[in-house]
């Protein structure tokens, strides 16, 4: 008898654990966040979103929850996180949402635990290595990082459309212009996209290649377009399409090892100031409503595959070579490296980068593979 009220009390307990487990990981619905949210009253918001392509965002946010103010600033990646880090050394947090393409800051902020967990519906329709599976990170849009070529310097014919050829071929020495990737996002992984095509013993004869390296991709995709450089193995891909749609004489390229696709990252700190409002806000701008807005304001990709809309008429990400990585996995190399891929780059000095650059000081690298802001 004694035996048996062993048993049953067992399965008791473990009935309660189970119940206790499943009610933990009930993700609470967004009305249930905007009933939370409107004691607070506001989010404050950061990222690198255009002001006005925000503040359309904000409208239908707005519309959609009455009484949540946005509070939005933008700043690019690497002067935000700066901002954060000197809150930070303060003991403040101003921000309750950001949006930054570095991944080694979310790999880095999810381990020291300046980040919150944002349980996330619906993570069966993203795509592969977009979020975290704790919810730390999530993609709020991706980017294909997009060859392109400049139709000044270039016929028709005449661009290649492989990695290893770009950086193997003497053909096309000193003629390759690229965002220095030391800072991460976007442009190292266009970088990581390269040593995947063609192997990381690239990295030790970058040098003899003559690569221009600019502060940017805005500044990368100016010397294509000017014909100071002919190729660049990868830039922001909204940002191309959208000068190719402004008439800028350049054309696109889809390498045949195939594109990395850089991430727009959502987090939330764990001290945030209205967790429920960024919470809600995050949730919401991830919705197929949220996305389908993003697409179209700011010229990205959804990481929901069930979100059909593209920018600018671009075709589906589905109908290209995709090569993922995740945000350790840019962080860390390919080859496992602790100082990760870019940290084995050679310094070169700024003579060695460009030997014939009419572009504006200020725009040409003078620390290549030491830093970069790349949004």
């Amino acid at each position: 008898m004694r035996a048996l009220l062993r048993i049953l009390t067992g399965l008791m307990l473990c009935v309660s654990a189970a119940s206790l487990a499943g009610a933990q990981s009930v993700i609470p619905t967004l009305d249930q966040l905007y009933q939370a949210a409107k004691a607070e009253g506001q989010v404050v918001f950061g990222g690198a979103i255009k002001e006005e392509n925000q503040q359309k965002l904000a409208a239908v946010f707005q519309q959609r929850f009455p009484g949540i103010a946005i509070k939005y600033t933008r700043r690019s990646t690497e002067p935000m996180v700066q901002l954060v880090e000197a809150e930070r050394r303060a003991n403040r947090v101003s921000f309750d949402l950001l949006n930054l393409t570095e991944p080694g800051d979310v790999v880095r902020w999810t381990k020291q635990g300046f980040l919150a967990a944002v349980p996330m519906p619906d993570t069966d329709k993203m795509l592969p290595e977009t979020f975290d599976p704790n919810g730390y990170s999530i993609a709020l849009s991706v980017t294909p990082m997009l060859g392109i070529y400049s139709t000044k310097a270039l016929k028709p014919g005449e661009p290649p459309t492989s990695l290893k050829v770009l950086v193997t071929d003497p053909k096309w020495k000193g003629k390759v212009v690229i965002s220095r990737p030391t800072r991460g996002g976007t442009s190292s992984g266009a970088l990581m996209n390269v040593v995947n095509a063609v192997g990381r013993d690239f990295i030790k004869s970058a040098r003899e290649r003559d690569i221009l390296l600019t502060l940017g991709n805005e500044a990368a995709i100016a010397s294509v377009v000017s014909g100071e450089r002919a190729v660049s193995w990868g830039v922001s891909g909204y940002r191309a399409i959208e000068a190719k749609a402004e008439g800028s004489p350049i054309e696109l390229i889809v390498w045949d090892e195939g594109l990395a696709l850089a991430q727009f990252i959502g987090v939330v700190p764990a001290k945030a100031p209205h967790p429920n409002a960024a919470r809600l806000l995050l949730r919401w701008m991830m919705t197929p409503e949220g996305q389908e807005l993003l697409v179209k304001t700011v010229n990205q990709y959804s990481a929901r595959k069930d979100v059909a809309v593209t920018p600018l008429a671009q075709p589906p990400l589905s109908t290209l070579k995709i090569n993922a990585f995740s945000n350790e996995k840019i962080m860390l190399g390919t080859a496992g490296s602790p100082l990760g891929l870019v940290a084995s780059m050679p310094r070169l000095a700024p003579e060695d980068v460009c030997t014939s650059c009419s572009l504006s000081p200020a725009l040409i690298s003078p620390t290549p593979w030491q830093t970069s802001t790349a949004v």
